[in-house]
């Protein structure tokens, strides 16, 4: 099975979170694309049907710089994505005015568009914690949503 991994950040902990979840992964067997989110645009981003997104916040609530390209893109769609499934880990810090502002946008948006979350968002507060095990659960949801989906 085919994972990608979009993340963008400014400090370097989302793409840092991306990697550990990309060893996970192919651990667990999946073959795993990890690119900057500003590698997709919104035709080859609604191609990919087993998405995990890892986002910080950057200033006021916005999407880092190396995912503001695609989030424009993104916002501005309306064409439905009921093949593809997401997960998505936003980080943050509490003491900011809009908390995972990045991450809470970009899920919004998703569903919006009719997207199949495979697992509740993580929303981390000034650091990294229960990534790790985000990360095991939502491989598990995958890979049970996977199967039982492309059997139907």
């Amino acid at each position: 099975m085919i994972l990608d991994i979009l993340y963008a950040t400014q400090t370097g902990n989302a793409e840092t979170v991306a990697k550990k979840l990309q060893l996970l992964a192919k651990n667990q067997g999946f073959n795993v694309n990890l690119v900057e989110m500003n590698y997709h645009n919104i035709n080859t981003f609604r191609q990919l049907r087993n998405v995990a997104i890892v986002t910080s916040t950057y200033g006021n609530g916005e999407v880092p710089d190396m995912g503001i390209d695609f989030w424009e893109e993104l916002k501005s769609s309306k064409v439905e994505m009921t093949n593809l499934r997401y997960g998505l880990i936003a980080l943050g810090d509490k003491s900011h005015e809009i908390f995972c502002g990045a991450g809470k946008a970009i899920s919004k948006k998703l569903d919006e568009l009719k997207c199949t979350k495979v697992i509740q968002n993580l929303e981390c507060d000034g650091d990294t914690e229960g990534t790790y095990e985000w990360s095991i659960k939502f491989l598990e949801k995958l890979k049970i949503k996977a199967y039982y989906n492309d059997k139907v």
